[in-house]
This record gives structure tokens, sequence and C-alpha cells, in this order.
């Protein structure tokens, strides 16, 4: 008997107007700050106002695991904003736990003025004193490299503002030296790619120099690949970089950010064999360290219309191509994938091995390119019809298979909104009657992707995981072998684990090694 995600007979209407079943406050807080670009529209509204409500209600309930997950969602999910709305909302309402949780999120100097900006946008002024005080000693780990880089520029609250409202009292007299020097407007201009670029001008020599330098971080030469390469600049010290397990592992980028610039490169003709390569190998480098999912696996992906939604104004991803992306992604950790694609249809990614009653099996290759996969195919229209991989696995693959599957596992927004109408209300029914026929150790995972706060399943066997960083996927093992969910991990997450020396994805394998060897 599984100990997670008891039965839950509440039902509710989902953004759509359909019948779904509802989340407990924490799930529903953990899928949205996990899947939200604070400030950004989403195609079925914003989330932002659900994260403040559900946020406050946690400070006041149980304030640790807000803490918590602001340090997860940070450290972990790499939702940077989402992690200082929480901030705010702890400094708030319940101060005993504003040292920690600044402790943990506060990584880069504008984490302070972002938290604290965004403290005066929900709530105005004052400011706490226990944010203030633990805003001071924050403010004293960084050299005046970072502080200049990160000073404020045009923003409307700048670091010597910073330095006016927290009075903090240096610790060293290099730190008081540096704090005047900030007051005074004094800070010498930092050696930045940006200074460079805008000074000298997008050149070989620039870049060349700037590379050479080491002074570009991982993400920026990411982001600025396109202009790397179209500057003429010796691009191989950059693709080593970037192709490196370890850099990849200490990056934090989320994949969809490989896929972004492959994308863009592929557009502008810029791709090359080389090129190609670093990226596949930085999207694999993120997952090669996963233990792989045994047995036989269905993989659905939301195609429907609401996931052509931008996950921000000033990006080209959108929710599907995340959608797509992980599933390729996962299928490469499974030991036996069929992959599909649903809306209100029901589609494959590839042109079918065999078929059967009019129905189109798609097998994998276990080394297939990842980005190829996304790329030609990540799409979306239509409705969103959540039954559509359920029915394929009930009606058309269980006659022709003599093994059932396993698992499922849905990336999707969950909004289901088909003119699906059967035995059931909802898609759960469908697993039900699956596991009774089929496989009675049948799980479902739903991969929520945009955090409405609903879901189509529900009880033994379901896990829920929410995000967008390759982290989500180990929690499809790690459930069913009964070790932990998202929200459990969350709960015992130990933030200790994340000093400031500690490799991001080395430690976050540390905190699932940890949790296994508790039980």
């Amino acid at each position: 008997m599984s100990k997670f995600n008891l039965p839950n007979t509440a039902t509710t209407t989902n953004r759509s107007g359909y019948i779904a079943y509802s989340m407990s406050e924490k799930e529903h807080l953990v899928t949205a700050v996990l899947t939200t670009m604070f400030g950004e529209p989403k195609y079925y509204g914003s989330t932002d106002e659900d994260i403040v409500r559900l946020a406050t209600n946690c400070a006041k309930s149980d304030p640790a695991f807000l803490a918590k997950l602001a340090a997860y969602a940070r450290n972990v999910g790499n939702m940077r904003s989402a992690s200082h709305v929480l901030t705010a909302v702890i400094a708030r309402e319940a101060h005993e736990f504003t040292r920690d949780v600044i402790k943990n999120v506060v990584v880069r100097p504008d984490d302070i003025t972002e938290i604290m900006s965004c403290y005066k946008g929900l709530y105005g002024k004052p400011f706490p004193n226990a944010m203030k005080r633990e805003m001071a000693n924050a403010l004293q780990q960084f050299d005046e490299y970072q502080i200049a880089k990160y000073s404020g520029g045009n923003k409307s609250l700048k670091f010597r503002d910073v330095l006016r409202i927290t009075h903090p009292v240096p610790k060293t007299k290099e730190i008081e030296l540096l704090f005047k020097k900030v007051l005074d407007d004094e800070l010498g201009t930092p050696y930045t790619w940006e200074v460079e670029l805008s000074t000298r001008g997008n050149t070989k020599e620039v870049w060349d120099e700037l590379i050479s330098s080491g002074k570009v971080g991982y993400m920026a030469l990411l982001r600025n690949l396109r202009n790397i390469i179209q500057s003429g600049a010796d691009v191989e010290p950059v693709l080593e970089k970037l192709s490196d397990p370890d850099q990849v592992r200490k990056s934090r980028q989320l994949p969809f950010r490989f896929y972004s610039a492959y994308r863009t490169l592929a557009d502008e003709k810029l791709i090359t064999p080389q090129i190609h390569k670093a990226l596949e190998d930085a999207l694999v480098a993120s997952i090669d360290n996963m233990d792989p999912i045994p047995g036989r696996t269905l993989i659905a992906v939301d195609d429907s219309g609401s996931m052509g939604a931008r996950i921000s104004l000033k990006s080209d991803v959108r929710c599907c191509d995340i959608a797509s992306l992980f599933g390729a992604m996962s299928s490469r950790l499974c030991e036996d994938a069929t992959v599909c694609y649903f809306d209100a249809a029901f589609v494959w990614w590839q042109k079918p091995s065999k078929s059967s009653k009019g129905y189109r099996i798609a097998h994998y290759g276990k080394y297939e390119s990842i980005l190829d996969i996304c790329a030609n195919n990540a799409s979306s229209g239509g409705g969103t019809d959540l039954s559509l991989p359920m029915k394929y696995a009930l009606e058309e693959d269980a006659s022709v298979c003599l093994k059932p599957f396993d698992r499922v596992i849905y990336f999707s927004d969950n909004e289901c909104n088909s003119s699906y109408r059967g035995l059931y209300k909802t898609v759960q029914g469908l697993a039900d009657t699956y596991r009774s026929k089929y496989n009675k150790n049948f799980w479902v995972h739903g991969v929520d992707l945009q955090g409405y706060g609903s879901q189509q399943f529900c009880g033994n066997r379901f896990n829920l995981i929410a995000g967008w960083g390759e982290s989500v996927l180990p929690f499809i093992n790690l459930a069913e072998k009964g070790i932990s969910t998202l929200v459990e991990a969350i709960e015992s997450y130990d933030t200790m684990l994340w000093s400031k020396e500690a490799a991001p994805l080395q430690t976050r394998h540390n905190l699932l090694a940890l949790m296994q060897q508790d039980l």
C-alpha cells in the first residue's frame, strides 16, 4: 500500500470549467511556485495571487515548510523570482524564519534589492526589523566587484538605498571602506561582458578577450552564443565549457535554456555539428547521473493550445517546448518507452514503427538526439484530452502487447477540457480500470508545468511532481520505491546542505541519497 497522496475525492472545476480534483494547499503552492516566473501572464490566468495567498496561509500554519520551499525553489528548482516572493511573505508573517530564509535565498547582491522591492510592492513600508537586520548581515558577504556589477543601475532601489535602510555595522575595515564607496557612488566600473560590449562593441577581438579572461559566466556564454558566433570569435573554448559536465552541474541552468539557444541558432542557420553536439552533451550531462527508469513506460506530452503560452513575455520558450523536452529527456532514462503527444487528438512524435487498429506506436532509440526530437515535434493547438493516453493503453496497446505498462508520465498543464465523456468524471477512472485489468501496480506520474491547482488523478500510486528543471525526474523512481514525493522532499529538505561553495546538482544528489539513507 502506497503511503503517498492518500485518496482524495474532493472535486472542483478547473480553470477551463471541467471537473477535476482539488489539490491540498501545500501541493497547490509547490506546483505554482516551481512553475511560475512571477509577474508573467499564463494562458489561463496568472498564478501570482494564488502564490501570495497560499504562502500567507502557510506562513501561519507551517512557516518552517514555507522557508524550506523558498530555499528549494531558489537552489533546486532555480525559480528565482518566486523564491523572492516567498521570502517577502516570511518577513511579513513569520519573523522567526527570516534569518534562515534570507541566508539560503540571497545568492547574489541583487537578490537583496529584488526581495526588498518585492516586499515594498506587496506591503509598502516600513520594512520589518528582522528583514533589515538580516539583509544588513547578507550585505557583508559580497566583494566590490559583485556589488558594482549588481549595484542597481537605473532600478528604483539601488544598493546604496539598501545601506541607508538597513544601517549595517561593518564587520571589517575593508567592508567599512567598501560601504563608503557605495554611499559615495565611487565604486569602480566592473569588468563585465555587458560593460565591455557597450563601450568597445560586439567584435571578435572583444569576445576573444572576454572569453580568455574567464570573467564571462556560464549563463552569459549560453545566452550570447549567437553573438559570439556572429562576431567571428573562437567558439571552441565556449563549447568546451558549455558541454563540460561539471560546469553544467554548477550552472543551475534549466534544461529549456539549452533548447532555446539551439533553436535560436537553428533559426539563423548558425548550427554546426560541433555546436549541436556541445548543446546536446550539456542536456545529457544534466540527466546522466540519474537512475534509469525500469520496465515499460508510456510518456504522454500535452500538445494542446494552452501549452503554446510563453513562459514569460521576454522569452520565446513555450510550455509545450518544456513538455516536449522533458518527454525526450525522460525517454532516454527509460528502459522501454512509448512516447505520444495529445491534445484533443492522439498523435506520435515520429513515424510509426508498427501500427495496430489505427494507432501508431513510437519507440525511441536510447541515444536519439534530445534537441532534434524537441525541435521537430514541439507544437501546440486544440483542446486538452488527458484521457487519450490512458484510452490507448486500455483499448489498443494492451491487446497487442504481452507486457503491460508499469507507469504513465504526463507532462501537462492538467487543464483537461475536451469533450471526453465516458463512465468516469475524471481520467482517474481509466487508471483504476487499467490496474484492475492489466497491472495492479500501475503508477501515474503527473508533472505539472503550470501550477493552476487542479489535477485529473488522485489516490494511491499517483505522484504529483512540478517544475521546469531536470530535478523533477528522480521523483519518478523515488515515489515508486516509497522514498519520497516532492512535497515530502521539501518537508525534509535540509537547508544546511546548501553552502555557497556546494555544486548545486552534486548537493541535490546528496539530498536524495540522504533521504534514502534515512529510510
